[in-house]
C-alpha cells in the first residue's frame, strides 16, 4: 500500500476552508473532530486542513497530480481582487467582511448535476446522507489510510438501476429525476462534460432538458462545474435577502430578481452569490434586526 501525498499550499489568500467546504456548495466534504475536513473528489480521498495562510492536504493523490487540487479549489484566482470589486458594491460589504476567503470550487458535472437534483427541497444534512448512500451502494471503493471510501456511481451505473433501486437511498420522489438524467446523460442526448464550451444561456438549454433541473438547479450546475461565473442561483436564503435588501422585504417573482442581480452584478454574479448565500444562512437574524 503506498504511502499517502503530503501537499502543503502557502500563502493561499484569502482563503477559509470553512466556509468552502460548508457553504453549501459541495455534499462530500465532513469536518472531522479536529477540525479538518475530509473529502472525496474523482478517485481521490482528501483531508484538508488550514493553517494561517497555508492549506495541508494528505491524500491518496500522486505529488504529480497536485493540479487537481488547484484546479479544485481554485487556488490561482486572484481572490482579492474579486474581493475588492465586490466591496464596491455597499450592500456586499457585511457579506464579504463574514466569509472573505469563500471560493467557488471546480466540482465534476456529472456528480454536480445529481447532487443539485437530490438538493431540491432538501436540507443539507440530508443530501449529504442520501449522496453518501448512493455512493456507497453504487459508487466504487476507495482505500485509503486503512478506511473504505467511495466514488460518485458513474452515469452509466444509475442509468442500469430501476427507480426502486435508486429510491432505496432515500432520495424519495427524486429517484425518477435520478434514473432518467442518468439515462439521458449515459446515452449522450447531453454532453454534461463537454456542455462548458457552449455559453451560459446555450448551457442552461441543454441542463434544462434533464429531469429535476430547473433554473435554479441548472444555475449551480453552471456556477459550480463549469466556471460560468455570470450564473446566480435563486435559493430561498437568496431570495430573502435579495428582497430584504433591494426590495424592501416586498415579496417579489424569481424572474425579477434574477434579472436585477444579473445586471447589477454582472460577471461578478456568482462571487456575489455565493457571499451572500454563506453570509444569509449564517446571519440572517442579525442581517434583519440591522436594518429594523
Amino acid at each position: 500500500m503506498s504511502k499517502p501525498t503530503i501537499l502543503t499550499f502557502k500563502d493561499v489568500v484569502p482563503f477559509d476552508l470553512e466556509a468552502i467546504a460548508d457553504g453549501g456548495q459541495a455534499f462530500r466534504w465532513e469536518q472531522t473532530n479536529d477540525g479538518e475536513y475530509l473529502g472525496v473528489i474523482g478517485n481521490a480521498v482528501i483531508n484538508a486542513r488550514q493553517t494561517g495562510d497555508n492549506l495541508e492536504i494528505v491524500s491518496n493523490l500522486k505529488k504529480e497530480n497536485e493540479y487537481k487540487i488547484r484546479d479544485y479549489f481554485d487556488l490561482d484566482r486572484d481572490y482579492s481582487s474579486i474581493e475588492k470589486k465586490l466591496l464596491c458594491f455597499e450592500e456586499l460589504q457585511p457579506a464579504v467582511n463574514f466569509c472573505t476567503g469563500n471560493r467557488i470550487l471546480h466540482q465534476d458535472p456529472w456528480e454536480t448535476t445529481i447532487s443539485f437534483i437530490i438538493s431540491a427541497n432538501n436540507s443539507i444534512r440530508n443530501i449529504k446522507n442520501t449522496i453518501r448512500r448512493l455512493c456507497e451502494s453504487y459508487g466504487d471503493q476507495i482505500q485509503f489510510n486503512e478506511k473504505i471510501y467511495y466514488t460518485f456511481p458513474v452515469p452509466e451505473r444509475l442509468a442500469g438501476l430501476s427507480e426502486d433501486e435508486i429510491r432505496q437511498t432515500r432520495c424519495g420522489y427524486r429517484a425518477k429525476y435520478i434514473k432518467e438524467t442518468s439515462c439521458m446523460i449515459a446515452d449522450g442526448k447531453v454532453d454534461i462534460f463537454n456542455l462548458h464550451k457552449l455559453t451560459t444561456k446555450e448551457i442552461r438549454k441543454q441542463l434544462k432538458q434533464l429531469p429535476g433541473v430547473g433554473k435554479k438547479v441548472a444555475d449551480c450546475i453552471l456556477l459550480f462545474s463549469m466556471r460560468k461565473f455570470d450564473a446566480f442561483p435563486i435559493d430561498v436564503w437568496i431570495k430573502r435577502v435579495l428582497e430584504h435588501i433591494y426590495f424592501s422585504g416586498k415579496q417579489m417573482p424569481i424572474s425579477k430578481l434574477q434579472e436585477y442581480a444579473e445586471n447589477r452584478f454582472g460577471d461578478l454574479a456568482g462571487f456575489a452569490q455565493q457571499y451572500l448565500f454563506h453570509y444569509t444562512r449564517s446571519c440572517w437574524k442579525e442581517i434583519q434586526n440591522k436594518n429594523n
